[in-house]
């Protein structure tokens, strides 16, 4: 019997490791092949952001233009302190239990990680504000967008925020005064992760970003460095 149960334990073991292999060569593949092949940025457009934290990635984006205004949306009475609120916001989606509890990889709880891996509805949108963000090579990295590609990109998004019954957003407290979590709609999983979504964004504007993009890596290496 014991030795029966340790050929099963090792073809489970064997199996699982078989499947994480495989996730991470599609994961390399997804993210070296290219959607939107031809798009460049513009030399006068509107300047947004990709940015990562090492283990999520957003954009930012500019809270007033003449493309959109998400301070309909996004306002200062939403924040613990409204003089952080910025002339930027970096948006993200992901995971609610990762999101609140995982703000570094050294922070990631195995309850968390399960739920993520499997899939769940519980979701949130992340929102930092910024005043008058910079280029920083290694985390940030400023591209532009035409006119009607930003409009795609917020049609894209402005879907995900859960709205209540008067149609308002509903905001939670984030990490300090100058971020809030937003109630969320979307499914995530190992297949849809919150960097999943960022390319996803950009694919629906038409901007270039990999095929399929599970970690921050294969969103990042399509916005390279100007510096």
């Amino acid at each position: 019997m014991a030795t029966l149960s340790l050929k099963y334990l090792k073809r489970s073991v064997f199996a699982l490791g078989t499947m994480v292999l495989l996730y991470l060569l599609a994961a390399l593949a997804g993210s070296i092949i290219p959607v939107n092949q031809q798009w460049r940025s513009p030399d006068n457009g509107i300047e947004l952001f990709i940015e990562t934290n090492g283990l999520h990635t957003g954009i930012v984006m500019p809270i007033q233009s003449d493309v959109h205004d998400w301070s309909n949306l996004i306002r200062p009475e939403h924040l613990s302190d409204p003089t952080r609120y910025g002339s930027h916001i970096l948006i993200g989606w992901g995971h609610e239990g990762v999101y609140r509890n995982t703000q570094h990889w050294k922070d990631l709880r195995i309850k968390d990680a399960a739920s993520a891996t499997f899939g769940s509805r519980e979701t949130l949108i992340h929102i930092y504000h910024l005043k008058y963000p910079q280029d920083y090579p290694h985390y940030r990295r400023s591209f532009e967008v035409r006119e009607d590609e930003y409009r795609k990109l917020v049609a894209a998004i402005l879907p995900r925020f859960a709205l209540d019954a008067s149609g308002q957003p509903e905001p939670s407290k984030g990490y300090g005064t100058g971020d809030l979590f937003y109630k969320s709609q979307g499914h995530y999983s190992a297949f849809y992760t919150c960097n999943n979504w960022t390319s996803d964004v950009l694919n629906q504007a038409g901007i270039r970003t990999a095929l399929w993009s599970p970690f921050q890596g294969g969103v990042m290496r399509w916005f390279p460095e100007t510096r």
